[in-house]
């Protein structure tokens, strides 16, 4: 029987845990989905993330920006970042805008915008793109930049892990400064594992038996919330634990766990090989299952709403060290191809949502806070924010009240290829559209590539060339939503500085630019 929408009388708690890097083949019951092979004779294991599926709701077809922090952003925000230049991912330590730099402002740029840094060799001039998080006047379009806590006023907020939003923990832009109680963070795009990590942190937070970081957030999470429900029992709380696992640098946890995976009689299946990535996945896996056992030892369970994700699609390449596959999936991290975008998402609430289930529809990590915000049952307005439809009924079993709209993922950047397809060692910049079955690659270079998602989920066979009128009125909606929505000064335009006679130079552009009109 579905479970019925109802107002609850206590607001759950809620709990979002973000992997990074970890691709959708990366996880057990994504891979089954993908390929049909059970998890026993796949490569890595995560069987506590394959129990929250089976408690949960498991979505199939979860997009994500195709680097950390717009997704990251997206997530908090509830809003497309493209939209409030959150379109990179840097260093964030040497990273040069207009401020830091110490060149003059232009006309219409912020000063924590990105220099135009366009090589030469490139026909498409690429966007320019914030260096943090703007703070709540600094909006374009004069909304305020309110991240989840906000929307969540009755709920204790607190954050530990990856921020990678604050330009470098600049004061104005930390997790406190949105709302957030931190626990212990780093402000940057990754972390060693080893015992000493934390002592570089922006906040290192507390002392932990656990030496490994994986295992120490998870310890201070868990800590957190046995805190809590002493101090405040009857308030609720939102956990963010955003994890470094599984990016680089590769490092297992322990000898034990790297010897299971070195000898495990499926390595190499589907091409995934690496076992101290193995063993990174079984960390990351474990503190799923931590987590949860805290929940069920202090009887929250019942009542705590989990989310469990990635920021984007696997990273294939580590120089000359292969780290995962994400076949069947086409691509990897950067690339708006499925494998850089579509990533494991299960959401499980036991007291309101069937157990179970797999959500096939098509969501996106911008319509994470608009759904969250509605299962609290929080009476915040968030209609100033929230352009983005909450997925609530497809948890709820009441499909046909989900107002689907179309997904955008914006990648202004030209992307270097870890792993060429089909001989490319640079994907353009694009704009891709994501509604219903199909998707739309826009290229920038004026190339349009469509896919039915539902029957190719390899994108092996491009129906641009059959179905002209679908890329035309696809592209009509692109253009309409992107030059609309986004600032120029963080999408692409042509390269005034574009020079083809210079060795390694793209080939000059063969048909109009899809860029905005001047």
């Amino acid at each position: 029987m579905a479970m019925s929408h109802v107002a609850h009388s206590a607001p759950p708690n809620i709990i979002v845990i973000l992997a990074d890097d970890l691709g959708w083949m990366d996880v057990n019951v994504f891979a089954e989905r993908g390929s049909g092979v059970a998890a026993a004779s796949q490569f890595y294991e995560t069987p506590h993330i394959n129990q929250l599926a089976a408690d949960g709701v498991a979505f199939s077809r979860c997009y994500s920006s195709a680097l950390c922090t717009p997704s990251r952003a997206s997530l908090l925000s509830g809003r497309n970042s493209a939209e409030f230049g959150m379109n990179n991912a840097f260093d964030m330590a040497s990273e040069k805008n207009f401020e830091n730099s110490g060149k003059a402002c232009p006309p219409g740029y912020l000063p924590l915008d990105s220099l135009h840094l366009t090589s030469p060799l490139y026909p498409l001039r690429t966007a320019a793109y914030s260096t943090a998080l703007p703070q709540a006047p600094a909006l374009d379009d004069g909304g305020a930049m309110n991240l989840l806590p906000a929307f969540l006023p009755g709920h204790r907020s607190v954050f530990l892990g990856k921020w990678h939003l604050g330009g470098h923990n600049r004061a104005g832009h930390r997790p406190d400064d949105y709302g957030f109680e931190s626990i212990a963070y780093e402000d940057q795009g990754w972390s060693g594992f080893g015992a000493g990590a934390r002592k570089s942190w922006h906040k290192p937070g507390p002392e932990t038996k656990a030496g490994y970081l994986t295992d120490a957030l998870t310890e201070m999470s868990s800590a957190w919330i046995r805190d809590h429900v002493t101090q405040k029992p009857k308030q609720p709380f939102f956990l963010y634990l955003a994890h470094f696992a599984v990016h680089t640098p590769l490092q297992a946890r322990s000898p034990e766990d790297l010897r299971h995976f070195e000898n495990k009689k499926s390595k190499g299946w589907n091409d995934q090989n690496n076992a101290t990535y193995a063993a990174m996945i079984r960390a990351l896996d474990d503190s799923v299952g931590a987590i949860r056992k805290t929940l069920s030892d202090l009887a929250l369970t019942e009542n705590t709403v989990i989310l469990f994700l990635s920021d984007n699609g696997g990273k294939l390449r580590e120089k000359e060290t292969l780290i995962t596959s994400n076949k069947p999936l086409r691509g990897h991290k950067a690339q708006t191809w499925e494998g850089g975008i579509r990533v494991p998402m299960i959401a499980a609430w036991p007291k309101q949502w069937k157990p179970g289930r797999w959500v096939d529809t098509p969501v996106a990590l911008t319509h994470i806070a608009a759904s969250l915000v509605d299962a609290s049952g929080s009476k915040k307005a968030a209609t100033e924010s929230f352009n983005e439809p909450s997925f609530l009924p497809l948890l709820e079993e009441r499909t046909a009240a989900y107002q689907a709209q179309p997904i955008f993922i914006h990648e202004p950047h030209y992307r270097s290829s870890e792993l060429p397809v089909n001989g490319a060692s640079v994907m353009t910049p694009n704009t891709v559209m994501i509604d219903s079955a199909y998707k739309l690659i826009a290229n920038h270079d004026g190339v349009n590539c469509l896919y039915d998602i539902t029957k190719d989920i390899g994108e092996n066979h491009d129906l641009s060339q059959v179905e002209p009128e679908r890329v035309k009125a696809m592209r009509e909606k692109i253009a309409e939503w992107r030059f609309a929505s986004i600032p120029a000064r963080y999408d692409t335009s042509l390269n005034q500085g574009f020079n083809p006679k210079l060795p390694a130079a793209l080939p000059p552009l063969t048909r109009p630019a899809f860029v905005r009109p001047e």
